[in-house]
Order: C-alpha cells, then structure tokens, then sequence
C-alpha cells in the first residue's frame, strides 16, 4: 500500500473545465431582488430539529441510489415529467433533497444518480459525478431562526438570525451552489466571507506554480504549533479564484496543502463522528478558532472521503457528509464559526493510501486554509 499526494493522476472532468473556463459573472434573481418579492420560508431550530455530527443519514443510502426512498418507479416517472431542470432542485430546497427523482435530468446534462433527503449525485456525460447539498446545513444551529426566500429563476437568499443578532446572509444559484455569503455582526457590520458574483480570469493549468506538497503526520497527529504552521502556509500564487475553481478544479486546490485530520477515521458506510472522537478535534478546532478571530474573513475547506468499496455516487455523497460531520463538530464542541467553514466530498477519488478494498485511512476528512485561493480576501 502506496501513500499518495491529494490529487495525484487526477482526471480532468466537465466540472472542471466548466469552472477554468467561465469568466463572466453569475446572475441570480436573489442578488438583486428586494426583500418579498419570493417566496418566504421561515424555521426555528431546535435541539430537536438540529443536524449533528453524532447521526447519521435519515434514510438508507442503498434505497436512494435504488430510487426507493419514499417514491416506487412510477411516481418517479411522473416526477421526472412534471419537473424540469432547476425547478427540481428549488423544489428540493422545499421538500428535502430526496423529492429530487433518481433518472430525471437536469440542466447540462445532468442525470440523478442518487438522491436523498442529505443529497443529491447527478452524473455528467463525462460520467464523473457531482454532489448538490443544502450549503446552509452548518449554519442551522439551534436558537436561531432560518428565513429563505425562493425566487423564480431558483436562486434564493438565505438569513439566519442568531440569539445574539448577528446574521448570516447566504445566497445561492438555482443549483444550491453559494454565490455570496456575509456576515452582519449585532452592531451591523458587515463581513464579506465568500463573493463568486463577479467576472474571473479563466484558469490555465499549464500556467499555475507546482502544488503545495501535502502535509504528512508521521505515525502521530501534528501537535498545536505543527497544525498551526500548516494551515498558515501561504499560498504561492499571485492571482485568486472562484469558491466554484477550487472546489473543482483538482490544481488549484493544491495550490495550499491539505492537513489530514488524523484524529477521525469512519465506520464503513457511516459519517457519525463519536463524542469521544470528536473531542480529538480540539487542537484543530483550537488553531482554526484563533485564526478566525485574528482574521474573520478566513475560510476553511473541509473535504470528506471514502476507501473504494461500494457504489460510486454512494461514495460520493458519504464523502460530503462526513465533510460536514467533521464541520459540525468543530461548531458544537469547539465553537467554530460554521459560516468560516465549507465542506466538499471527493469520493474515492482521492485515497491516502492508493489501494482497493476496506482500508480504514481511506476513510477520512482533512483540512485546507483556502483564504488566500478565494478573491474575497481581495
């Protein structure tokens, strides 16, 4: 068994020659519109309506990617005919991801390979494959109120309200993806954390420096000043990127090393994180914490992924979830600003130790400081 580099003999997909070769900026009804002119929902969370990073998915992955969660084959052909493109992922926002029928397609030629009440896995024509989530998940911590509001084009904007006043504005395109994020602190200053709504160089692989050499552990964790140094390295590069270029494009990515969480590895088929694991994560919540508060505007990437056993878009969207199972940990028993953190599943595209089979390192999140990637921090 052979240890490897992130994204080592990585395969270039039609996500990531979309995203290196987009150079205008997003529109979206939910950046311009006022307040009321879509469709308001409003939710209080509570301790019982909370996502923790103890659970596990509501509903068997194995009868999602069957297509038997909650519809038999011909309610999801009627499904598949009365909805089309983006107006099935609005109305997914609404009802749960899994009112997303498996089969029916999207926009770009997307079919849906599995879908649940967590996410959904659409496959390209390339046949690499996507996750789509609900981006506010993190961000519904009990005490606070949860307003979206849905426009016609399927973008929505998104205010959670805190206990203390501080809220937290989320707008998304008609694919959930995040097109701006702010924070708007109790006395009413703002924060920009993520803003992908303007024009972007396109990027050129051949042209981007050499990836950062990931960051090894040894036989033991990284100790506090070790983890600290890691995240803080900076990147070598002059120009900045998308949210949207460094979740899919493998080389920008590596433009900052990641820093395997050592601390957590999964369960076969599982992203719970026990209590006892997840106060393992307190160096990491530690050194994370700190560079928040020295610099707000930072962000995190959180990445999830599997070994190689089973389907791949299962894989896929356990991936993502253990991301955010990983997240969620470091806001419940650490106090991690969720809105500083973004998670991403890769699957078994990536694994640490290049082999097939029940491999528990495979199993694993790491971490990456994508500030200095992100043309917000511009």
């Amino acid at each position: 068994m052979v240890e490897r580099a992130a994204e080592e003999g990585s395969t270039e997909t039609e996500a990531a020659k979309e995203a290196a070769t987009v150079t205008e900026a997003p529109t979206a009804a939910a950046l311009t519109a006022e307040s009321g002119e879509g469709e308001v929902v409003e939710q209080e969370v509570t301790e019982e309506n909370r996502r923790s990073s103890a659970e596990d998915f509501e509903t068997s992955l194995h009868d999602a990617l069957s297509g038997m969660a909650g519809q038999d084959s011909q309610e999801q052909a009627a499904s598949a005919d009365e909805d089309d493109d983006d107006n099935d992922l609005t109305k997914a926002l609404l009802l749960g991801l899994g009112a997303v029928a498996v089969g029916s397609m999207l926009n770009n030629n997307r079919e849906v390979a599995l879908s649940s009440p967590d996410r959904v896995v659409v496959t390209r024509a390339d046949g690499s494959q996507e996750v789509i989530k609900d981006e506010v998940a993190l961000l519904r911590q009990p005490g606070s109120t949860v307003t979206t509001e849905n426009f016609d084009d399927g973008s929505s904007r998104t205010i959670v309200t805190r206990a203390d006043g501080s809220k937290v504005v989320t707008i998304r395109d008609a694919d959930l993806r995040v097109l701006r994020r702010t924070l708007v602190s109790a006395d009413g200053s703002s924060t920009q954390l993520i803003d992908d709504t303007t024009g972007v160089e396109p990027v050129n692989i051949a042209e981007l420096p050499e990836p950062a050499a990931p960051v090894r552990s040894g036989d033991s964790p990284l100790n506090e000043e070790q983890l600290r140094a890691a995240l803080e390295r900076e990147a070598n590069i002059d120009r900045r990127f998308t949210l949207g270029q460094i979740r899919n494009i493998p080389e920008v990515r590596a433009l900052v090393a990641p820093v395997n969480i050592d601390a957590i590895t999964f369960e076969t088929g599982s992203a719970a994180i026990k209590p006892d694991q997840a106060k393992q994560l307190s160096t990491l919540g530690d050194v994370i914490q700190d560079a928040i508060n020295e610099n707000p505007r930072e962000i995190f990437l959180i990445e999830g992924h599997t070994d190689t056993v089973g389907d791949g878009a299962m894989n896929l969207a356990l991936s993502d979830r253990r991301a955010e199972s990983v997240a969620l940990a470091l806001s419940e028993y650490f106090d991690v600003p969720p809105e500083n953190l973004v998670v991403q599943g890769y699957g078994e595209q990536y694994l640490k130790i290049r082999a097939e089979g029940d491999i528990r390192a495979n199993r694993r999140a790491s971490v990456r400081r994508i500030t200095d990637l992100l043309q917000t921090s511009q």
